[in-house]
Order: structure tokens, then C-alpha cells, then sequence
């Protein structure tokens, strides 16, 4: 259960690009791969170590990025798993990165827009300092002019969550009776007057969006058809814990985690986070009784990590 990087570059962190990732993999030889195939083999590194200590019939839910996750999909299967399904989980906190492709122009002839106003903002947040536009200024070449308004990206409101299991040992039957593992809690993961458990989950954002939309259907909201978890944008102490001045820049909801661990683990069984990160698949775990194995390699967010085993003990 885990929110592995994505391969996108975050913030220009090491830890998400090929340059990172290159130095897991002593055991690849990197230097003609493409990044893409970089961060593939490195999902396949991860996921076959995953294989190798979960059970026969065991569950993955990992993350991924829109532009990214079909990379890491094949480096789970290729380490031997099987895809049974995907999960949209549905946001409306997502930043868009795109070039503006005018103002981009009018830099490449050299031309400075005397009206165009950018805010720094320093203040510690999730996603650290920021820069926002608040006046994109007036294109002044004839190419700027031309292109203005189009941009390079569109605005993420979706995050993959992808669900492989490691081959049974014969029948499923047998494998549940077995190893206590292979099928998938859907009572306990039932949400709103008993419905089951879908493979879109939506934030309050989008479903009101839905709503807007759609009105009512058989006398109620089509939002209430979905999973639905609440969380902020720059999430507050009890979701983005700080320890010794550290924070963590991106922070899943809790109640997302929860009903992941909810759904995917038998009672009192055991979860495996390899990218623990601010720990919140952690608490998410404990607070569903389960035993949890977490990994960090940033010796700064364990802090973080023993804050939320704290609130749980």
C-alpha cells in the first residue's frame, strides 16, 4: 500500500527523476535508457521486491502520475504480478504545469513585458515556495500575439491508483484458507447506505462538480454513488504533520488510505509501505488494526512518521 514517486520530477527533487532512480539500480545497466525506462525499470525493481516478501495472493495499491503510471503498471507486471483493476480517485487540488506559450515566445525574441506581475509566495506549504501570475502581462511580438492563450498542459483532477495481486497458489479458495490473503473486504469497504465499493472515488470538489451537472437521479445525488473523501489542499496538522521544522510536500488523505487498507487487508494482517513518506498509509494501517512494515530513505520524515504512530499508540 503505497504512494511510490512518480517519475515527474516533483519540485526538481532527485528522488523523482531518472537521476534518482538510476542510483537504485546498481544492477541495471541505465546509461541507454531513456528516462521513461529508467523510471519503468526502477518500478520493476521495487515491485519484484514487494513480490518477494508479500504472500501468495497478496495486494499492491500504489499511486501513480496521469503521465507516468502506465511506466510503473508495466514494471509491476513485470515483476510478476497480476493487474486486477484501477481506482480514479477524482481531486480538485491539482496544479497545472504548463508553458505559456506566448510569453515563452516574447522571452525567446528577447522582449520583457513591462506589465506582467508574478507573487512569490515563501511561506512553508505543501508544495513549498510558489509563484503565481497574477497579471500574464500583454504579448508584444507578432509570434507571442499569435500564440497567446495556449499553453503545453492540462490541469491534473486524477490520480491512479493501480490494483495488482501476486499470483495465488492454486485455487483462490485454497489461497484464502491458506495464506489469509487474495480476496478483497467489500463490506468493509462499503460506503453510503451500504453501496459497494467502486473503482472512482471522487473529493468534495469533484462531487459537487458531478452534482452541478447532473442534478438528481432515482431522488438523490449521483455523488453519492462514489467513495467520497474530505481533505484540504494544503492539509493541516492532524493530515501534514511537522516534526523539527520538516514537513512532507505531498500528503495523501487519511481517509483514503484508511479505506484502501480497509479494502485490500484481512483484519489484523499485515501492510507493507516501502515509500512511507509522512506516514500516513502508517496511521491509515494502525488505525484498521493492522501490523505495518514502513520504509523511508529520508532520514528527515521519520520524525513524521513517529508523530503518527504517536497518535495511535
Amino acid at each position: 500500500m503505497t504512494d511510490p514517486p512518480y517519475g515527474l520530477g516533483f519540485n526538481g527533487h532527485a528522488w523523482d527523476d531518472a537521476s534518482g532512480f538510476r542510483e537504485s539500480l546498481h544492477d541495471v545497466d541505465t546509461s541507454v535508457m531513456s528516462a521513461p525506462e529508467v523510471f519503468e525499470a526502477w518500478c520493476t525493481a521495487w515491485a519484484a521486491g514487494a513480490l518477494h516478501a508479500l504472500k501468495p495472493g497478496a495486494h499492491v495499491a500504489a499511486f501513480g502520475g496521469a503521465r507516468t503510471w502506465h511506466r510503473m503498471v508495466r514494471g509491476i507486471e513485470s515483476a510478476g504480478f497480476e493487474i486486477r483493476d484501477q481506482i480514479a480517485w477524482l481531486h480538485t487540488t491539482g496544479m497545472p504545469k504548463s508553458m505559456d506559450l506566448s510569453h515563452a515566445i516574447d522571452k525567446h525574441h528577447g522582449v520583457h513585458r513591462t506589465d506582467r506581475t508574478v507573487q512569490t509566495d515563501d511561506r512553508d506549504g505543501v508544495l513549498g515556495a510558489t509563484r503565481v501570475v497574477v497579471s500574464k502581462g500583454t504579448p508584444v511580438t507578432e509570434d507571442a500575439q499569435r500564440w497567446e492563450g495556449w499553453g503545453t498542459g492540462l490541469r491534473p483532477a486524477f490520480e491512479p491508483i493501480v490494483i495488482a495481486r501476486k499470483p495465488p497458489e492454486g485455487t483462490m479458495v485454497r489461497n484464502v484458507l491458506t495464506h489469509g490473503v487474495g480476496g478483497i473486504n467489500i463490506d468493509g469497504a462499503r460506503f453510503a447506505d451500504d453501496r459497494w465499493p467502486t473503482n472512482v472515488a471522487f473529493d468534495p470538489g469533484q462531487a459537487e462538480a458531478l452534482d452541478v451537472l447532473t442534478g438528481t437521479w432515482q431522488g438523490e445525488s449521483l455523488s453519492r454513488k462514489f467513495p467520497i473523501f474530505r481533505f484540504e489542499h494544503k492539509p493541516n496538522a492532524a493530515q501534514r504533520p511537522r516534526a523539527f521544522g520538516v514537513s512532507h510536500s505531498t500528503v495523501k488523505p487519511l481517509g483514503l488510505m484508511r479505506w484502501l487498507v480497509t479494502l485490500l487487508a484481512p483484519p489484523g494482517g499485515s501492510v507493507l509501505e516501502p515509500f512511507a513518506g509522512s506516514g500516513t498509509t502508517v496511521e491509515a494501517a494502525l488505525m484498521a488494526g493492522c501490523r505495518v512494515v514502513a520504509i523511508e530513505r529520508d532520514k528527515d520524515y521519520i520524525p513524521l512518521v513517529a508523530s503518527r504512530v504517536d497518535r495511535q499508540i
